[in-house]
């Protein structure tokens, strides 16, 4: 959903080499390493395409070129596990297709929903689980238990994006008539809060991993609401005729689950509820 409110910060295509990986180093495996076609070998590095910024997947503090976050460290995890240098290129989101399918870059890597209607030009690897929740404040916590004790109170919605519509149509369908969720839009996330703590709404929206980043930052201050809705998946995108490298990525993910290392990504992120049981190849089918 993020990518339907832009969260870029403006900054112009750049190529961001971040060395420290802040993962457990291991060897590189000399069989998913040949699995590699050659040109990509012969070169020593993977060009991950990224567009900033979107905490906790991927993001650099003010003031610094260093990249951090989920995206981030999965990627150099691919990378070190082929025996390969990790390279970051950011672009804003409307090159991020353009940039791989020309071969400017390898694969995306940056909270990019595998879509069907992506399929047609791209595949993709599904690494992550997303989708939309509902949060509010603690002290909420007797009188708001579930979507449905969100009838007739209000909800603060960022402006523009598919959570207004995904809001007002779970009303519709759980709530009466003369008892719907209130949505109001407002830009962001800070403003969204302000309006819970002030009263004016009772709770807002969020994507699943931006609300166990907020967890994690601010402990013992916010809880979910009901289930995650509208469940999709993050997908490592390619270019069609990519298909070499493609299976050489997903044979690496599949030996990071087995030993852990996809876990303890997850985990140092606080987004382990967020992680997938199997890597699919172009798991969306809508």
């Amino acid at each position: 959903m993020k990518r339907l409110l832009p969260m870029v910060l403006g900054l112009a295509s750049a190529t961001f080499i971040s060395l420290a990986s802040g993962v457990a180093a291991h060897a590189a495996d000399e069989k998913l390493a040949a699995a590699l076609p050659e040109a990509v070998r012969s070169a020593g590095k993977l060009n991950f395409t990224i567009s900033l910024a979107y905490p906790p997947m991927e993001y650099s503090d003010a003031g610094s070129t260093e990249l951090k976050g989920f995206d981030i460290d999965l990627a150099k995890a691919i990378a070190e596990r082929l025996g390969l240098t990790a390279e970051f290129q950011n672009v804003e989101f409307p090159q991020l297709i353009p940039q791989v399918v020309t071969g400017r870059s390898d694969m995306i890597i940056t909270a990019f929903s595998d879509k069907v209607e992506r399929q047609g030009q791209l595949d993709f690897i599904d690494y992550f689980k997303t989708g939309n929740v509902f949060y509010t404040t603690l002290d909420h916590q007797s009188e708001i238990k579930t979507e449905a004790d969100l009838c007739g109170k209000t909800v603060a919605v960022a402006t523009g994006t598919s959570w207004v519509t995904w809001a007002e149509e779970l009303g519709k369908s759980i709530c009466p008539a003369d008892k719907l969720i209130t949505v109001i839009q407002i830009p962001t996330q800070a403003e969204h809060i302000m309006q819970i703590r002030q009263g004016r709404a009772q709770a807002s929206v969020i994507g699943l991993e931006g609300l166990l980043d907020l967890i994690k930052q601010e402990p013992g201050k916010f809880y979910q609401i009901g289930d995650v809705g509208e469940i999709n998946h993050y997908g490592i995108a390619f270019a069609k005729a990519n298909g070499e490298l493609r299976d050489a990525v997903h044979a690496t993910l599949d030996a990071l689950k087995a030993d852990g290392t996809y876990a303890q990504i997850l985990d140092r992120h606080g987004l382990k509820e967020a992680g997938v049981e199997e890597f699919k190849i172009n798991g969306a089918t809508k």
